[in-house]
């Protein structure tokens, strides 16, 4: 899962880079991309290390949040900004939750390559200024920012029903849901967003 989540961060870092309204923060993106890249060569050699194939582990996943993107076609810019901010974060989340229950060293491990990506800032520091100075524009994406929370929550504990196998270590469906909460509320407050 942390290995798919390394792709996706990835992906979605290069599209928006194509999206970015300056040169400056397409090559910034597309620097976040690369690094996510690196983040799934690391995680292919913590898997190996077990015996596992991370590439084959994760192509179960492909697909698993399709219809995500479909259903959430941002606007603009801030709109696109805040959907990679809150989704990734909370795929973050949901990651950071099932790896605590692995053995320490590769827990230890695994969450580091989860918590790295430097997206965070980088998107804070795009929205707040704006959310900041303009309440018609705040009150517009705290919709849009609940939306997106709504929806992806939705997906990620939907994937629980699909790939049991995620329930196997010590987080069941309630610390998923506890997490993933936590993390929109979290989130959404971090750039000034009402929940």
């Amino acid at each position: 899962m942390v290995a798919f989540a390394s792709s996706v961060a990835s992906i979605r870092h290069a599209k928006d880079a194509d999206k970015a309204p300056s040169m400056a923060l397409r090559i910034e993106l597309l620097q976040t991309a690369a690094r996510r890249v690196d983040s799934f060569a690391q995680v292919e050699a913590v898997c190996a290390e077990q015996g596992w194939q991370a590439t084959t582990l994760a192509e179960v996943f492909r697909g698993s949040l399709g219809e995500f993107d479909e259903r959430l076609r941002p606007a603009d810019w801030p709109e696109r900004l805040l959907k990679t901010y809150l989704s990734l974060g909370l795929l973050s989340d949901f990651c950071l939750t099932l790896v605590a229950g692995l053995g320490q060293e590769h827990a230890g491990e695994l969450a580091g390559l989860v918590r790295e990506d430097s997206f965070d800032t980088l998107a804070v520091a795009q929205l707040l200024p704006g959310i900041e100075a303009d309440a018609q524009l705040a009150g517009r994406l705290g919709l849009w920012g609940r939306r997106v929370v709504g929806e992806e929550i939705g997906t990620l504990l939907g994937m629980l029903a699909t790939y049991p196998a995620l329930l196997e270590g010590p987080a069941d469906r309630a610390d998923l849901h506890e997490a993933l909460s936590q993390g929109a509320v979290q989130r959404m407050r971090g750039i000034g967003l009402r929940v």
